[in-house]
């Protein structure tokens, strides 16, 4: 099971998105992607992951007022440079 993203503070990790959202049957979704990856799967979480991951950690750090942590954000997830197209 891929996380695409993931939020850890002192107790460990407090959020992330992972299969169990982007392969979901079931219609509830309460991970730091709040729905958009929901049932999506992997292809189409890992692109929306890469262009909405910081605005999904600063949401959830906010509603989770949560002021120390550190994110965790899978390779394929990162933003593409030029020189990694090339």
């Amino acid at each position: 099971m891929a996380t695409l993203i993931a939020v850890y503070n002192s107790q460990g990790c407090v959020g992330r998105c992972d299969a169990r959202c982007y392969d979901a049957i079931h219609p509830i979704c309460t991970c730091i992607c709040g729905g958009r990856n929901h049932g999506a799967g992997l292809e189409k979480s890992i692109d929306q992951t890469r262009h909405m991951a910081e605005q999904w950690i600063s949401s959830y750090a906010t509603q989770h007022q949560l002021s120390d942590f550190s994110t965790e954000i899978h390779t394929e997830c990162q933003q593409q440079t030029l020189w990694s197209v090339i």
